[in-house]
C-alpha cells in the first residue's frame, strides 16, 4: 500500500509526521433492493387537529421527492408550491419522511411504489428545521464472509472516534468531470461558461434524446434561435428566448434557472469546499490517514484520535464557506483561508453573488466530525440472493445533514495493511 509521509504542525502543538495511505474498500453491493436501504425520517412534529397544512408521512420506493410530488400535485390539480418536504430522500431506497400540504382534502392513498398517510393538521409547512435526524437501516450484500471482521473493528473505532462529517456525492450532481461546478464559474464572474455547463451537462440517468439536444445546445452555441427551435423543457426555452432577444446577457439568464435549482448548484460547489476544508483538518490532527477517492476529490479518513485531537474536534462546528462565515479560532481561519486561497477564492466576500436575484450562499455551522448514534451490527447471515457470500445488516441514527453513505465509506474500509 502506498505511502506518504507529510509533516505538519499544530498551532499550540508539537509537530506531528502524518502517513497518508490510499484506502481500499471492502467489496459488497448496496441497494439491490428498495428494502436493502431503508431511511425513516424523525421530526419534531406533534399533529394537532386543525391548522393551515395537513400533514402527512409519505413513504416510498423509486421515486425521488421532488418528483413524486410534481406526480402529485397533477393528480390533485394543486399547484407545486401548496406541497412542503424537509428533506430530498434517495429513490434507490425505501424512504419514509413528512411531508404537508396546503389543502383541506384527505388525500391519503396507497400505491405499489409509495403511500401517502394523513396524520392530522399543524400550522406551519414542513421543512428542514423540524427534522431532527434519520434512522438508517442498510444491507450490505455480496461480502466474502472473512471480510467481516473489517466491519466490526470498523464499528468500534467509529463508536470511540466518530468520523469526519463530509458531504457525500449526492450533492454534487452539477459537478461536470471537465469543466467543474457550475457554481465555481459564478464566483469567477464568469457567467457564460456557468450557463453553458448548466444547459449542456449530460447526466448518466438521462435518457438518450436528452443527451443528443444537450450535445446540440454545445455544438450550436451562440446560435440562439437553432437552440430555441430544439429547446423542450420549460427553462430551456425560457432561456434561449431571452437570450435570442437579449443576445449576451448572461447574468440575466442564469437568474432564470429556477430558485430551487440555483441553491442545489451553489450549495454543491459551497459543500466541496467544506469537504476540502474537513480533508485539511484530518490530515492535521490525526496520525495515520487512509485516503479513499471520490467522483469530485478524495475522502481523508483518521481510523483513530488521540484524546487531545478528539477533545478539540469533538466541540468544533465549521461554517460553509459563505459570506460573514464566523470561524472560532485562528487555526480554523487558517484552514478557511487556505482552502479558498488554493481554490482562487481570495475572499469569502465573492460568495455574496450580488448579481444573482433568485437564490444567495449562506454559512452555516456544521460539526466537524460524527458520532452515529445507536450504530449497531444487527445481522450477519448467509446472503440468499449471492449464494457464497453473506449479508451484514447495520443500523443506526444520524442528524439531520449528515450522510449515510459516508457511514458505509468508513465502516467498510479495509484494514488489513494498516
Amino acid at each position: 500500500m502506498s505511502e506518504e509521509r507529510i509533516p505538519l504542525s499544530i498551532p499550540g502543538h508539537s509537530a506531528i509526521e502524518v502517513r497518508v495511505r490510499r484506502g481500499r474498500p471492502i467489496a459488497y453491493k448496496i441497494k439491490v433492493k428498495p428494502e436493502d436501504f431503508q431511511v425513516t425520517e424523525i421530526a419534531d412534529l406533534t399533529p394537532s387537529e386543525r391548522g393551515r397544512y395537513r400533514l402527512y408521512r409519505l413513504t416510498k420506493a423509486g421515486w425521488n421527492t421532488t418528483d413524486l410530488l410534481r406526480r402529485l400535485a397533477r393528480r390533485f390539480r394543486l399547484p407545486y408550491e401548496a406541497f412542503s418536504y424537509g428533506g430530498r430522500k434517495d429513490r434507490h431506497a425505501l424512504t419514509t419522511q413528512y411531508i404537508t400540504i396546503r389543502d383541506e382534502r384527505d388525500l391519503s392513498l396507497a400505491e405499489p411504489a409509495f403511500s401517502l398517510q394523513a396524520l392530522g393538521w399543524t400550522d406551519e409547512p414542513m421543512t428542514p428545521e423540524f427534522i431532527r435526524g434519520n434512522e438508517f437501516r442498510i444491507t450490505l450484500r455480496a461480502m466474502r464472509a472473512e471480510e467481516v471482521v473489517h466491519l466490526e473493528r470498523n464499528l468500534r473505532a467509529v463508536r470511540d472516534h466518530g468520523l469526519p462529517n463530509y458531504f457525500d456525492e449526492q450533492r454534487f450532481g452539477s459537478y461536470d468531470r471537465k469543466r467543474g461546478f457550475i457554481a465555481e464559474w459564478l464566483v469567477r464572474d464568469q457567467w457564460e461558461e456557468a450557463l453553458r455547463i448548466y444547459l449542456t451537462l449530460c447526466y448518466p440517468m438521462e435518457k438518450r434524446t436528452a443527451k443528443e439536444r444537450k450535445r446540440y445546445f454545445l455544438e450550436h452555441w451562440g446560435q440562439w434561435a437553432a437552440c430555441l427551435e430544439r429547446a423542450k423543457t420549460v427553462t430551456e426555452r425560457r432561456i434561449f428566448h431571452f437570450l435570442w432577444r437579449r443576445g449576451g446577457d448572461y447574468v440575466g439568464a442564469v437568474n432564470l434557472i429556477p430558485r430551487e435549482e440555483l441553491a442545489m448548484i451553489l450549495s454543491a460547489y459551497q459543500s466541496f469546499l467544506w469537504n476540502e476544508m474537513v480533508r485539511e483538518i484530518v490530515r492535521t490532527w490525526a496520525s495515520l490517514v487512509l485516503e479513499v477517492r471520490g467522483v469530485v476529490t478524495r475522502y481523508a479518513f483518521y481510523l483513530t484520535l488521540s484524546r487531545d485531537a478528539l477533545d478539540y474536534l469533538r466541540g468544533v462546528k465549521l461554517p460553509t464557506p459563505g459570506p460573514g462565515a464566523s470561524l472560532a479560532d485562528p487555526y480554523l481561519e487558517h484552514v478557511y483561508q487556505t482552502v479558498l486561497e488554493r481554490a482562487g477564492i481570495g475572499s469569502d466576500r465573492v460568495f455574496a453573488l450580488k448579481k444573482l436575484r433568485r437564490a444567495y450562499i449562506k454559512a452555516v455551522p456544521r460539526d466537524v466530525i460524527l458520532f452515529p448514534e445507536e450504530l449497531e451490527l444487527l445481522e450477519v447471515a448467509p446472503d440468499e440472493l449471492y449464494p457464497g457470500y453473506v449479508k451484514a445488516v447495520l443500523r443506526f441514527i444520524l442528524p439531520r445533514g449528515a450522510y449515510g453513505t459516508m457511514v458505509l465509506k468508513r465502516l467498510t474500509l479495509r484494514l488489513k495493511d494498516v
